[in-house]
């Protein structure tokens, strides 16, 4: 039986499934993307996104959300990743299989300053209450891949050719190995998640693992032995993680980061992007 990610009716050749990262929003003009919505391109929208758009305010923000009210006819909003790993640990599926994605509608109107969608009321709180969430998660993060360091093939290599060699062969791994990925899941895993010998490919647990080692890697060749890089630089890095775990389950990529791109590709070979 046909399943189509997060029941988006979808086609390579028809109507290609993208997730819609920042970084191409930002560098996509107005006609290019209604020519994409023309031609039957669907835009997955996650909540990152969003997040992303409304957290801060500056000059690309509204101009960012009336390209997305262009072409509402051709977005899907997807579950956030915290709803894909509930669904996953409750019905023992992927969450592309049991999730639907749903429809994004914009209400364009002024606010009381006269600017179109104005930060305020509901919707600055709950990005103020995502901002503090994903400032508590930082620390936890970095603690992790800083704790890669202890990798018995990561311990006592120092800086240079030597780990950087290592770091590739680690990368590749996690890349293509599944039970690897398997078993450092094992280590760590709780109810209600879904049990390790269940989780592949098309899972969001899997992916999401797959994205943070590899993340966790990146990040320890290039910070080296330093414990406290940039917080919003990490910040970023943490978001895209999001955009690529997405993309990962539905196949495709619309992107003009050229390190997520290659991450994507690496990750998922043959899938689809848009730059």
């Amino acid at each position: 039986m046909l399943v189509f990610p997060f029941g988006v009716k979808t086609s390579r050749l028809s109507s290609p499934f993208v997730i819609l990262d920042k970084s191409f929003l930002e560098g996509v003009s107005v006609p290019q993307l209604l020519y994409y919505a023309q031609q039957r391109w669907i835009f997955g929208v996650t909540e990152t996104l969003m997040f992303e758009l409304l957290r801060k305010d500056d000059p690309k923000r509204i101009p960012n959300l009336l390209k997305l009210h262009k072409v509402e006819d051709n977005l899907m909003i997807l579950p956030g990743i915290g709803e894909m790993f509930r669904a996953e640990g409750e019905s023992r599926e992927p969450a592309a299989t049991v999730l639907v994605a749903k429809r994004v509608r914009l209400i364009v109107e002024k606010g009381p300053s006269g600017e179109y969608f104005e930060l305020a009321g509901d919707t600055l709180t709950a990005t103020e209450e995502r901002s503090a969430d994903w400032n508590a998660r930082l620390p936890l993060v970095l603690d992790a891949w800083n704790g890669l360091r202890s990798m018995p093939d990561l311990r006592d290599v120092r800086q240079g050719q030597e780990r950087h060699a290592i770091v590739r062969e680690l990368e590749l791994k996690v890349g293509d190995d599944r039970e690897d990925i398997r078993g450092f899941y094992r280590n760590h895993w709780q109810p209600p998640l879904p049990p390790p010998e269940l989780i592949g490919e098309d899972w969001a647990t899997f992916r999401w693992i797959q994205v943070q080692l590899l993340a966790g890697l990146d990040y320890i060749e290039r910070h080296g032995e330093q414990t406290n890089p940039n917080r919003e630089k990490v910040l970023h890095d943490l978001l895209d993680l999001d955009y690529l775990v997405a993309a990962l389950l539905v196949g495709g990529l619309a992107c003009r980061d050229r390190k997520i791109v290659e991450r994507f590709r690496f990750l998922r070979r043959g899938g689809i992007v848009l730059r």
